[in-house]
């Protein structure tokens, strides 16, 4: 994309997306926003449409999407069960080129699941995709502005994705245990979960939370503490005060957050680029990664705890 491209680009987000705070960067755009950019920028926009739903996320495309988007089972990124942990670049890479995704195209995501379309999109900024971008209401309110959706299936020929990852963008265990003390660890996890009354997860076991973080708010979809019943985001100013409320500074010292497994946490990472907060990473192996060492014997997984310190309790 030329350069003229992508700065108009910025400019129609900066004017369409919903409101940030001072500063903060037009990473969520609206429907409007997308039609404009269906309508100017060709095949260097790609929308995809992003689902974890064993059986059921393609069915859910195949339904009614956003005309021309593509389908992205979550999946693909990650290295499956028991683990769920984010791929290496090289993986990432095959992919995303496998998705018919360049290093300079615009990606638009969204889904039926908040915390997905926030993964994606965390997860193809990390990668280095040129740019990508989070679609505020996702289908229904594509729907809701009274745009056309179609069920026929898309696919783009593969691609040839080589990019930097944005390592900055990444916390991983050995980091985090090392800079435990100096860095603000935000845990957007449940109560129970932080407390370590329940791991939060079916097929994980360990309970508790990483010591000295601070509990920055459930982000998970059905907890609507960042987003309303209608699947839009809240105002990221109302995010960053309840941010304050809870004891998370937002003064430019680093914050890494986490969850269990990377979902959660980069909806929070989303928040803090509307807010304008650059020294911010994503945990993405999570409580998963810190708690739990995974080994593997005669085709059996076997979960053992790290010697990584946890907390229980208030």
């Amino acid at each position: 994309m030329r350069r003229t491209d992508i700065k108009a680009a910025v400019l129609l987000a900066a004017v369409l997306a919903p409101r940030m705070c001072a500063g903060g960067d037009p990473v969520a755009v609206t429907p409007k926003w997308l039609a404009e950019a269906k309508r100017t920028m060709g095949s260097k926009l790609i929308v995809a449409e992003a689902s974890w739903n064993p059986g059921g996320g393609e069915r859910e495309y195949n339904a009614g999407h956003i005309p021309g988007a593509i389908h992205i089972d979550t999946d693909v990124f990650e290295n499956g069960s028991p683990r769920w942990h984010l791929l290496p670049p090289a993986e990432l890479h095959a992919a995303l080129s496998g998705l018919g995704i360049a290093p300079d195209s615009v990606v638009v995501v969204y889904s039926h699941q908040t915390v997905a379309a926030a993964r994606v999109w965390w997860v193809m900024e990390y990668a280095g995709v040129a740019d990508v971008r989070y679609l505020d209401g996702g289908l229904e309110a594509w729907r809701r502005a009274g745009f056309p959706v179609e069920s026929a299936p898309n696919k783009l020929a593969p691609a040839r994705f080589t990019a930097r990852v944005r390592s900055r963008l990444l916390a991983e265990t050995g980091g985090v245990r090392r800079q435990r003390g100096s860095v603000v660890l935000a845990d957007v996890r449940s109560e129970s979960e932080f407390r370590g009354e329940t791991s939060g997860y079916s097929y994980l076991e360990a309970k508790g939370r990483i010591p000295g973080a601070i509990a920055a708010g459930n982000a998970a979809d059905e907890a609507r503490l960042y987003q309303h019943a209608d699947g839009t985001l809240r105002e990221a100013a109302e995010i960053r005060e309840m941010w304050r409320k809870a004891g998370l500074p937002v003064d430019g010292r680093e914050i890494v957050f986490y969850c269990g497994s990377g979902w959660r946490s980069s909806l929070a990472v989303l928040y803090a680029r509307m807010m304008g907060l650059r020294n911010v990473r994503n945990y993405s192996d999570g409580w998963s990664g810190w708690s739990t060492r995974y080994e593997q014997s005669g085709g059996e997984w076997k979960q053992v705890p790290s010697s990584n310190p946890v907390t229980r309790g208030q």
